[in-house]
């Protein structure tokens, strides 16, 4: 193909290569892209959310329909004999648990998980933390949270339990309503941060990256499509020698 006074002959494999590489970085670039939509998204409710008044959890008609980041408030006592340690949980770089612990809720049959924050591992994993609290009846703020309705989930890395607590890997409602032996709520609630009774609590709408990382990533993406088809136009382009 000759434009003016350049040719452009690209060779077979640079252009298949081309042909397949563009597309792909385009498509991360457009796939970080939507992540950062959704997550926007998520912060966004978060925020919004928290501005609404806090609702009584018996004021939910029904509990399935119940809006995560809502600001809940619930009155009952904990079930501190039976207590789960969410593993693989981090903060600032160290290792550790989320605290679950059930919440019976008063004047009527109702359980519900409660997450109470964040304890180190400490230095040894066979020795559990100690995860005191209140058994005694109490007022509880807190934010909802929907379980996953998905887990990735390998049997073989479930530690075994004995005692209590007992470390959990993931968050599965039926699995842990068969270790507490009674049904569960289907959500959580983040303890407020200002409860004396629960731990470190560094609650965030999305954890990880962030809306604007997952830009800057999709910006490389693009950078590098872009580069890329540059570099392929510029090598098998040459300037056409003028006749004497």
């Amino acid at each position: 193909m000759r434009l003016g006074v350049y040719e452009f002959s690209p060779a077979l494999w640079p252009t298949i290569l081309t042909l397949l590489l563009v597309p792909f970085l385009t498509g991360l670039g457009i796939w970080q892209l939507e992540r950062a939509s959704w997550k926007q998204g998520l912060v966004e409710a978060h925020a919004e959310r928290g501005r609404l008044p806090p609702v009584s959890l018996d004021s939910l008609d029904d509990i399935r329909e119940a809006e995560p980041y809502r600001r809940i408030f619930v009155r009952g006592h904990y079930d501190m004999e039976h207590q789960l340690l969410l593993d693989n949980r981090t903060y600032e770089g160290y290792a550790g648990y989320h605290v679950l612990t059930p919440l019976r809720v008063a004047d009527s049959d109702k359980t519900v998980l409660v997450n109470r924050g964040w304890v180190p591992v400490g230095n040894n994993r066979a020795v559990l933390p100690d995860i005191p609290g209140s058994s005694g009846e109490l007022l509880v703020d807190a934010t909802i949270q929907l379980p996953p309705e998905k887990v990735f989930r390998l049997d073989a890395v479930e530690e075994e339990n004995r005692g209590w607590p007992q470390v959990v890997q993931q968050i599965e409602m039926k699995e842990f309503e068969q270790r507490l032996g009674y049904p569960l709520q289907p959500l959580i609630l983040l303890l407020d941060k200002d409860d004396e009774f629960g731990f470190i609590r560094d609650w965030k709408p999305v954890y990880g990256v962030t809306p604007d990382k997952h830009r800057a990533y999709a910006a490389q993406w693009f950078t590098l499509a872009v580069v890329l088809l540059m570099i392929y136009i510029g090598v098998n382009t040459k300037r056409i020698a003028r006749e004497k």
